[in-house]
């Protein structure tokens, strides 16, 4: 308990510290920067040491030095800001400032109560993007409230200050329309691109030692698609991260959608173990056939659950995205492309993404719970002690490969739903400062270096990769030595078929495999 207690003091001292840290660097920052101010050094300095020109008073607290040496006033500070994209007398065509005489707003309306920034906003690693007015069943694709934020109905209630969005004429469009700026950190931070940079290298190697193995059992084949797909969905992840500037929309889905499918398969592929283990221990009569066939039977089975319904999860998901007549206030318009190469943030990340790995996970925790029942139950009952050695020792494999799918599974659960929580707490609860998350989101994108220690870093695996060595070298009687001397399988209770080491020879020889998982 006192260990507890400590881990959790020491968690909330590293969240505490995360969270003055980013709250004095920002403060460092000044209150506004050089895009969102005014120059005023040639205003009427006051004897407060307030600044006032055209009307407008700037005390002590809204002024910045410029890097020039002039005075700026942070004018959004005080009157409400909205900018424009080019200078007052141009407009974007095929991406340049061209003059124009059309006037920004419209008759009726007014932009007194507005101070008119101009200048693309967005800076680098952001990217701006249209707002697209045929997203939209509603007449406006986005409105400009009274405090100059800009509010975009379709894209589920998302806001933009004047930094961050900017409004003109757009080629032969006869309405100003929108360019929103995009973070492309919304997707996922540096920090969790660092973490999956790391983890890759271990999920690649944990596949290889696996497909190496003179040895493969159905445990390991699965384990072996679960770190490919996961390795997949990083790679497609951390290029979507790194190379935002370079990917048109048609790319930006085809990506999307691979990350998004592979994500799914390995989820998929950790309930298939996790049902696996529950079939191991439930009782239930399996395949007819020798133990290869009943395997490749099963393999074939889990493989149409775990690759089919993420598929079918695709099917679903592709026609919405490219349906133009999609109404993007629809909970159930993925978004993939508009603005990012993900889903919306709300709904619809909830219902294609979120959603169903969340079942998944509750669902693995059901079966791991009733596998724990069952195991505790088989101990107690005195029958187990009276089965045959080799049956035992089976069962001894089977519980110990259940314990490291367990925390292969716990692992994976708390990750992921540290990643769920922090997406609802930021969406519906309260903004959470970005950099609040790097330590849980580093830990969910370095998990392949979990897996890579549960599952290849034991000294029975290097045992059999030497196996395979020696094979490979065509020394196969030196493989047979080191599986049946260097390894001994436990055997336990009282048995009268382990004279002369008999047992043990046919043990190794005949599971083995089921070392492997």
């Amino acid at each position: 308990m006192r260990i507890m207690e400590a881990k959790m003091k020491f968690v909330l001292c590293i969240y505490t510290f995360i969270y003055l840290t980013y709250n004095v660097v920002f403060t460092l920052e000044g209150p506004c920067n050089l895009k969102s101010s005014v120059n005023i050094s040639d205003g009427v300095i006051l004897e407060n040491g307030s600044i006032l020109k055209e009307g407008v008073v700037y005390n002590l607290e809204n002024q910045i030095d410029g890097p020039d040496g002039s005075k700026l006033g942070c004018i959004c500070r005080i009157i409400p800001c909205i900018r424009k994209c080019c200078p007052l007398d141009e407009y974007l065509a095929s991406k340049n400032c061209t003059p124009t005489d059309r006037p920004l707003i419209k008759a009726n309306s007014s932009l007194n109560n507005y101070h008119i920034l101009i200048g693309n906003g967005c800076e680098k690693p952001k990217r701006r993007i249209l707002v697209d007015p045929t997203a939209s069943k509603k007449l406006n694709s986005f409105v400009v409230r009274p405090d100059g934020m800009l509010y975009i109905p379709h894209t589920h209630e998302v806001y933009y200050d004047a930094e961050n969005y900017c409004l003109d004429y757009i080629d032969n469009i006869t309405e100003p329309k929108a360019l929103t700026c995009v973070s492309n950190n919304k997707l996922i931070s540096a920090t969790n691109v660092v973490g999956m940079i790391i983890s890759m290298p271990f999920l690649l190697a944990t596949f290889l030692v696996y497909a190496l193995l003179p040895d493969r059992n159905l445990h390991g084949t699965s384990l072996m698609c679960y770190v490919l797909t996961l390795f997949g969905a990083y790679l497609l992840l951390v290029i979507i991260q790194l190379h935002p500037q370079d990917i048109e929309d048609n790319l930006c889905i085809t990506v999307a959608i691979f990350a998004f499918f592979f994500f799914m398969v390995s989820f998929f592929m950790m309930n298939v173990m996790s049902i696996d283990i529950w079939w191991t221990f439930s009782g239930l009569r399996g395949f007819s056939g020798s133990r290869k066939e009943k395997e490749r039977k099963r393999f074939l089975l889990y493989s149409g659950y775990a690759w089919g319904v993420p598929l079918l999860m695709v099917a679903i998901v592709v026609p919405l995205t490219l349906n133009d007549n999609l109404s993007s206030e629809a909970w159930y318009n993925p978004g993939i492309a508009r603005g990012q190469c993900w889903f919306y943030e709300g709904v619809p990340k909830l219902v294609f993404f979120y959603g169903p790995i969340a079942i998944l996970l509750a669902a693995n925790l059901i079966l791991f719970i009733i596998t724990a029942y069952k195991i505790k139950r088989v101990q107690m009952e005195t029958a187990v002690l009276k089965r045959e050695d080799s049956r035992r020792h089976n069962y001894e494999n089977d519980k110990q490969r259940f314990n490291l799918y367990l925390k292969l599974m716990l692992a994976m659960g708390i990750n992921w739903s540290m990643e769920i929580i922090s997406w609802v707490v930021n969406l519906t609860i309260v903004r959470v400062p970005i950099e609040a998350w790097y330590f849980t989101d580093f830990l969910n994108a370095a998990y392949g270096v979990f897996i890579f220690f549960i599952f290849v870093f034991k000294k029975n695996i290097w045992r059999l990769l030497k196996k395979r060595y020696y094979m490979m070298m065509g020394k196969p009687n030196l493989a047979k030595t080191i599986t049946m001397v260097d390894y001994s399988p436990p055997i336990t209770g009282s048995g009268n078929n382990n004279k002369n080491g008999v047992v043990n020879k046919q043990i190794v020889d005949d599971t083995s495999t089921s070392e492997i998982a």
